[in-house]
């Protein structure tokens, strides 16, 4: 078959047209690749945005988590039991965190020896990412803050207290004396600004208080003026004693006193006594009673001799002298008089337990066999380790890796003797008595019992038994000795405890719980309370507070610079007594030392732990 010119150049233009359409096909194709990478890139940053983002929230969720554990730390226990279920929590230095409280468990013996259990949801933000995570702690102890003061009681008794002598207390708002028993008094007793009892209170002598509450009866005599005194039974005073303030939910029975302004939701029975106003739900009987200002007495009102009332009304009857004119009061029938029952407070339970402190303790003695071993943790230059105690001539009281002294084996001397022949310490019949002129500081941890005799030390005294002091001594519990006693002990330079003395900070003492106790006694093994009796005889200066487990004891001259408790724990208690020349001064305190901060309403150190954790 022919073709004409014609054919072929209508072939030609139809070549033209097939080159065209493939490169357009290819242009749209390498298009379409460069777009895809371009959107394949920008997924790729846009992921990498993401994952950043959430590696940032789940840091700050785990910041939280730090954070959380730190103030737990702070509160112990007690407080961190006070928290609530959905409480929110704000970290103020910390940005994009968040957390709320999911559970409280207090006392919980299962998953946290005893303390407290706390559950928090802690929400990390950044970058428009969330990390929602679940972390469950255990706070134990009693926690506090360095230099806090509070009205924390100046004397915590579990028990009945007897006091006698020359007592003093000083310190302000700190004065507050507990007492869960009764109370007897007598002497000179000065200072004590507000005493509670959850019993009788019995006072007489030369006394004088601000606030005198008791659960049970008041029975005050002697030559005292009381500006406030409550009572949920009955009061009874006599001698001439004055008071400011009286309220009872009972009676009130008084002779020759005098009260400004009673309230008595019982009867009043008075002899030649003056008040000044006069409110009583109950009837009055008086013998030359002079109110002088209002009476309100919503029963009867009897004076059977020249008595007065200024002015006042009766619901019931009156009865007077024929002659007597000067009762003057109104009938009003139903007469309601209107006086708010007193209430008991919630009286916080002292305790203690030498035991928790053992592992905290920089020198632990313990007797085995017939040798003394020391077991030795935070000093400096002494490596952690058990060592005997020895001493031969004049060297005395070495820690030796062997029974007997060997220079090569010793590695410290601990405790300066009277002299270079005498040691400090003696051990008999389950006793230790440590006497001489001063020892490496830190804190100390005896099995047993112990007698702190004479001489002047930096220590906290633990014992699992009882303590009782001899001689002249002198006691800086650790916290309040300070950085120079304790860091740079001039007898003892390279023995710093350095749990106290921190390497970074070489002009500030970091303070320890323990190191606020100046005498702590009594120890809790195999569930039986033994030993935590304290008996501070002779010639005693005490910085730091003393903690019985069972009682306390004071006589001779006496002044302690802390707080004062006996928790009443073992069988054998025979009361507390504070005798003789007894002060407690709470003024002055140093920085570092807090007194409240002892443990003393908890048994255990604080602490604040993990324990699980889980993302949401």
């Amino acid at each position: 078959m022919a073709f004409t010119q014609g054919h072929i150049c209508a072939r030609r233009h139809q070549r033209g047209i097939s080159s065209v359409l493939f490169m357009l096909l290819s242009g749209l194709s390498l298009g379409a690749m460069v777009f895809g990478a371009i959107y394949y890139v920008r997924g790729l940053q846009s992921q990498s945005v993401t994952v950043h983002a959430q590696t940032q929230a789940q840091l700050k969720a785990w910041s939280g988590v730090e954070a959380l554990r730190q103030h737990l730390y702070q509160l112990g226990a007690t407080e961190a039991a006070k928290l609530s279920v959905n409480q929110v929590v704000t970290f103020s230095a910390l940005s994009g965190i968040s957390a709320t409280v999911v559970d409280v468990l207090a006392a919980d013996s299962v998953n946290c020896g005893g303390g407290t259990r706390v559950g928090f949801n802690i929400t990390g933000s950044s970058g428009g990412a969330n990390s929602l995570l679940a972390a469950t702690f255990c706070a134990k102890g009693n926690g506090g803050t360095p230099g806090a003061t509070g009205k924390v009681p100046a004397v915590n008794i579990k028990g009945n207290l007897q006091l006698g002598g020359d007592l003093k207390v000083q310190g302000d708002a700190q004065t507050k004396v507990v007492v869960d028993g009764t109370v007897n008094g007598s002497g000179s007793l000065t200072g004590i600004s507000n005493l509670y009892a959850t019993g009788d209170i019995t006072l007489g002598g030369s006394v004088g208080f601000d606030l005198l509450f008791s659960e049970g009866n008041i029975n005050l005599s002697g030559s005292a003026l009381y500006s406030s005194v409550q009572s949920m039974k009955n009061v009874s005073l006599s001698g001439g004693v004055s008071v400011a303030s009286l309220t009872a939910n009972g009676t009130v029975t008084m002779s020759s006193n005098s009260v400004t302004a009673l309230n008595s939701i019982g009867n009043v029975t008075t002899g030649s006594a003056t008040i000044g106003t006069l409110k009583t739900k109950g009837s009055v009987v008086g013998s030359n009673l002079t109110v002088s200002g209002d009476a309100q007495v919503a029963g009867n009102y009897t004076e059977s001799s020249n008595g007065s009332v200024g002015s006042g009304n009766y619901g019931g009857s009156l009865s007077t002298q024929t002659w007597n004119t000067k009762v003057n009061m109104t009938r009003v029938a139903n007469l309601a008089v209107n006086i708010t029952p007193l209430t008991a407070s919630t009286v916080t339970t002292p305790a203690f337990d030498a035991y928790p402190y053992k592992s905290l303790a920089n020198y632990v003695f313990e007797r085995v066999g017939s040798n003394t071993k020391v077991t030795v943790n935070n000093v400096n230059s002494i490596p952690n380790a058990t060592y005997f105690l020895v001493g031969t001539g004049g060297t005395q009281d070495y820690l030796c890796t062997t029974s007997s002294y060997n220079a090569a084996s010793c590695v410290a001397k601990i405790c300066s003797g009277y002299s270079d022949y005498n040691s400090c310490f003696s051990y008999s019949a389950g006793k230790w008595t440590v006497a001489g002129t001063t020892m490496a500081p830190g804190v100390l941890w005896f099995d047993g019992d112990v007698e702190a005799g004479s001489g002047t030390y930096y220590n906290s005294w633990i014992a699992t038994g009882n303590i009782n002091t001899g001689g002249t001594n002198s006691t800086y519990a650790v916290n309040y000795a300070g950085y120079a006693k304790t860091c740079t002990n001039s007898t003892f330079p390279a023995l710093a405890p350095t749990n106290f003395c921190k390497a970074s900070d070489t002009s500030k003492l970091q303070p320890v719980a323990a190191g606020n106790i100046a005498f702590g006694a009594g120890g809790l093994l195999a569930s039986v309370y033994k030993g935590g009796k304290i008996n501070l005889t002779a010639s005693n200066d005490v910085y730091g507070s003393v903690l019985a487990g069972d009682d306390l004891t004071t006589s001779g001259s006496t002044v302690v610079h802390g707080y004062v408790s006996a928790a009443n724990l073992a069988t054998t208690n025979t009361g507390s007594s504070l005798g003789a020349s007894t002060s407690i001064d709470l003024r002055n305190l140093p920085s570092g030392f807090d007194p409240s901060n002892t443990a003393a309403t908890s048994s255990a150190p604080m602490s604040a732990t993990l324990l699980w954790s889980r993302y949401r």
